[in-house]
């Protein structure tokens, strides 16, 4: 376990799934509810952004701690830097993690029905929500072996 991008990444997920999945999930749901109104259309746009914007921010600055902190700091700076943006980004990746029993993102829906979602809002935000944790991960994991190559 020698790698640092191992012992940075795996952590970094770790908390976000213990996060997300224990803590944001209601903040969340009452956010994207009572911003969406009862707009299908705007919670899943707002689903979107809220998972899209964050992700490309955490890749961005991936790159820049690589570009710009590792070959002139060491690398313990580098490392808590990315875990810093990962402790900030990774529960938007566990909060959507569908779980492993039938029906898909069971705890994630009674919360957004108790935030006053519509069937169809409960859908489309658990769906797009779901399917961008999968790129949300790959994105921690990439970064991490990006910084750390």
């Amino acid at each position: 376990m020698d790698d640092p991008a191992v012992w940075t990444a795996i952590p970094v997920l770790a908390w976000g799934v213990l996060l997300g999945q224990f803590w944001l999930y209601k903040r969340y749901c009452s956010f994207l509810v009572r911003t969406a109104g009862k707009s299908v259309v705007g919670a899943a746009a707002l689903t979107l952004a809220v998972h899209v914007v964050p992700m490309t921010l955490f890749a961005v600055t991936a790159v820049l701690i690589h570009d710009l902190v590792l070959p002139t700091s060491p690398i313990w700076l580098a490392v808590l830097l990315y875990v810093l943006a990962g402790i900030v980004y990774s529960p938007l990746v566990g909060l959507a993690m569908p779980g492993r029993h039938w029906p898909p993102y069971e705890t994630i829906r009674p919360a957004l029905e108790e935030a006053g979602a519509t069937l169809g809002q409960e859908r489309a935000i658990a769906w797009i929500g779901g399917l961008l944790s999968f790129p949300g991960m790959t994105t921690i994991l990439v970064g991490a072996l990006v910084l750390f190559d």
